[in-house]
């Protein structure tokens, strides 16, 4: 039951980190323009290659570190102060060389200060180290209430197209003060330690192993939108905002992900490896269910959708929603594999190749795709990039898993949600685009699938029946 708790914990913190934009979207879109969200994206993706380095991999190592040792007050509190310590080092670095940077910057150099402040988010950031403890409870409430503020400010404060370096700051600084909120709950998880029994040296090589797999991955991520950002400021701001609704609903499909690596690397560090192997299956049968619905969902309203949400600028948002959708069920098989799998394995030659993969092959269809199509190019070169990684991941794991277990009745997720695409698509096509109709088709849509699959009993329906029972016999 712990672990389901922390499933819809990590899911809330998860979706916090886009629940914000999703919800403001559609005003900021009319208020600031495709030139607006363009600068704000294009600005935003240069400064992740300096927060990533002042980051040095140490939430997902941390998180890690933290559970090996969760019963060990003394060793836990020491592995905090030396990454901690660590961590202040790089951001201090980081943020001397984003000053270097920003003197020969000409254009948007206001908007890349207010993006700065991200820096100082790095540091203050501390959730590692609860969500290594399994303790989601403090991060989360924290987390709502202050972008719950941000949205309300936002609109107060964001009244037209000169006001994007109100937004930049309100952004930038509600997730510094989410994490510097967290910082006083620390005492009760830490005894004192003396400086030196410290030993930082004994985590520079692990880290530095798990950080070059991040770099790669965060370049490959804000890399289209710097690419594009070179081309057309206006193609940045289209992609991001569809690139925004698929990556919310992957966080919202993938996102009880963060509260299986604790539990796994716990697992496997005390050799129960076929009790962690279980737990990945279930993972990857959880993915595929609410993958299947997610991409039916949002190809089906798609075009509608988007001129409905961000307006009739952003039109071109609808087709590159739609062929972006695929990449939810890639990146959710990915996430299992890497973020959980391999990861908690230690196995970081795998996920070093992976993400290597991924920004080369990327960065080559960017090249050639941009230029000619645009934002779509960008687009298409996604859903290429996480075909082939997804395609090296499964085949990395070939000799830990049977791929009979892990595709097991996949066919019977996928048959649901075609199903369901069709439905979806034409109730879209002659209903009439208000939040109510969209509500009707969503809710259509969910009924219909959860129908199909309790017809059709993937693994899933035994995996939740279970807890279902459970739930019943309480009330």
């Amino acid at each position: 039951m712990k672990l389901v708790k922390n499933m819809g914990l990590s899911t809330i913190y998860q979706l916090m980190a886009v629940i914000v934009p999703l919800i403001t979207a559609p005003y900021i879109s009319r208020v600031l323009g495709a030139e607006g969200i363009g600068i704000n994206s294009y600005t935003s993706s240069i400064l992740s290659y300096f927060t990533l380095f002042a980051a040095l991999g140490i939430v997902s190592y941390g998180n890690r570190e933290i559970a090996y040792h969760q019963n060990n007050i003394k060793e836990r509190s020491k592995i905090f102060w030396e990454l901690e310590l660590i961590q202040a080092t790089s951001t201090l670095i980081s943020i001397v060389l984003f000053l270097i940077f920003l003197a020969f910057q000409s254009e948007f150099q206001i908007y890349f200060l207010l993006q700065g402040v991200s820096l100082l988010t790095v540091v203050a950031n501390i959730s590692w180290f609860f969500m290594g403890l399994e303790n989601f409870k403090i991060i989360v409430y924290r987390n709502t209430i202050i972008n719950i503020a941000v949205v309300f400010l936002t609109f107060i404060l964001v009244k037209d197209a000169g006001d994007l370096w109100i937004y930049i700051l309100l952004v930038t600084c509600s997730s510094l003060f989410a994490n510097l909120s967290v910082w006083p709950f620390l005492k009760r998880e830490i005894c004192k330690v003396s400086f030196k029994e410290l030993q930082l040296k004994r985590h520079l090589v692990p880290m530095l192993t798990l950080l070059l797999p991040q770099v790669v991955t965060t370049a490959y991520v804000s890399l289209n939108k710097t690419m594009l950002g070179w081309f057309d400021i206006n193609s940045a701001g289209y992609f991001n905002q569809a690139d925004m609704i698929i990556r919310v609903a992957f966080t919202a499909v993938s996102s009880f992900a963060g509260a299986f690596l604790p539990r796994l690397s716990n697992l496997f560090s005390e050799q129960k490896f076929e009790e962690g192997k279980k737990l990945i299956l279930q993972s990857l049968q959880l993915m595929y269910t609410f993958s299947f619905l997610a991409i039916a969902g949002i190809i089906g309203v798609s075009d509608n959708f988007a001129v409905f949400y961000f307006g009739k600028e952003f039109a071109i948002v609808g087709s590159l929603m739609a062929v972006e959708a695929g990449v939810i069920l890639l990146f959710g098989i990915a996430v299992v594999l890497r973020s959980q799998y391999l990861l908690a394995m230690r196995r970081m030659n795998e996920i070093t190749i992976s993400s290597m993969l991924a920004l080369t092959v990327n960065i080559v269809l960017n090249f050639i795709l941009i230029p000619f199509y645009g934002a779509m190019g960008a687009t298409i070169a996604v859903l290429i990039t996480e075909i082939v990684v997804t395609g090296y991941l499964i085949w990395s794991v070939r000799n830990d898993f049977e791929y009979s277990e892990m595709f097991k009745e996949i066919w019977k997720y996928l048959l649901a949600g075609v199903i369901t695409l069709l439905l979806i698509y034409s109730l879209n096509q002659f209903m009439s685009a208000t939040i109510f109709n969209f509500t009707v088709q969503a809710t259509v849509g969910c009924v219909v699938y959860a129908l199909l699959l309790s017809i059709t009993k993937p693994p899933i329906v035994k995996v939740i029946t279970p807890f279902l029972k459970k739930m019943l016999k309480k009330q």
